[in-house]
């Protein structure tokens, strides 16, 4: 499993709270999931991508490539289960101004290879998640492109989970779908990220100036913080005072799916890459 950290908001910001100071923080967490790190901040629509095979805790680079400002961030780390450490098996993977990230196992996804048409560059079942995903995407309708992605992957393979953040260049989206949880948090933008007298809002009555957090795991003790439902699809939009809205890919084609739980157990480190680099080779 790996840990996700996504963020959309009406006006560029600052997130180095939430990824080094906060209780929970992604930094620290990193010390569990130690198979990697990347990340993809946006200007205008284009994506600056980060990404490294280290863990993002041993990394000196981790706090400069995390500093910036932006209105949509998305932010992971890896905790192989598929694919040695190496780059190319790093998140985000990107192409163009799309960017994906995933957390969970998809179990025997070189049979989405031939579905998709499209080569990895690396070992991992993430890339050919996405691989699939862009092979048949229709920027005109980015949800209907989730769902009949999810669906080719539910009718060719099993999973621990789809957890999934993806970044269109104007709106961020977030699925949930398996064994491990998705939060989210809605709050104001107009108080700074370190001080303890945030004020939080509701989703029925959001301010203009916003931003709505994403998080594999509850990142401090704010109020607000709200777990998505299985098949939820949280679809965060910076330009509409609106968002966030939930819509769903399955529906009732949901209830009939199993989850595979999938793990290492306590192995990390470069012994965890080599039990993950041995799956790939195996076609796990």
């Amino acid at each position: 499993m790996c840990r996700l950290f996504g963020a959309s908001a009406s006006a560029p910001i600052d997130v180095t709270f939430e990824l080094l100071e906060s209780e929970n923080s992604i930094l620290r967490q990193s010390e569990r999931h130690d198979s990697g790190w990347g990340s993809a901040y946006y200007t205008d629509g284009v994506p600056e991508l980060h990404r490294f095979a280290q863990a993002a805790h041993a990394d000196g680079t981790f706090d400069e490539a995390t500093s910036g400002r932006a209105r949509l961030i998305m932010v992971h780390v890896r905790r192989a289960t598929i694919g040695d450490l190496k780059l190319e098996n790093t998140h985000p993977f990107s192409e163009g101004p799309y960017t994906y990230c995933h957390n969970g196992t998809i179990l025997k996804a070189g049979d989405l290879v031939a579905v998709s048409g499209r080569q990895p560059r690396g070992d991992t079942d993430s890339e050919r998640f996405f691989n699939l995903l862009m092979s048949r995407y229709e920027p005109g309708d980015v949800i209907g492109s989730l769902r009949r992605t999810v669906e080719t992957v539910c009718e060719h393979c099993r999973f621990s989970a789809l957890n999934l953040l993806f970044c269109d260049g104007h709106r961020l989206y977030a699925y949930r779908f398996g064994l491990y949880r998705l939060f989210w948090l809605l709050r104001d933008l107009d108080l700074d990220a370190n001080t303890e007298t945030r004020r939080h809002v509701h989703l029925e009555r959001p301010h203009s100036e916003h931003v709505v957090l994403v998080s594999s795991e509850i990142l401090d003790d704010r109020p607000g913080w709200a777990e998505l439902g299985q098949d939820e699809l949280l679809v965060c939009d910076p330009a509409d005072t609106d968002h966030p809205r939930v819509e769903r890919l399955l529906g009732e084609r949901a209830e009939g799916i199993e989850f595979v739980p999938l793990d290492a157990g306590e192995l990390s480190g470069a012994e965890r890459g080599r039990w993950a680099a041995e799956r790939a080779a195996a076609g796990f």
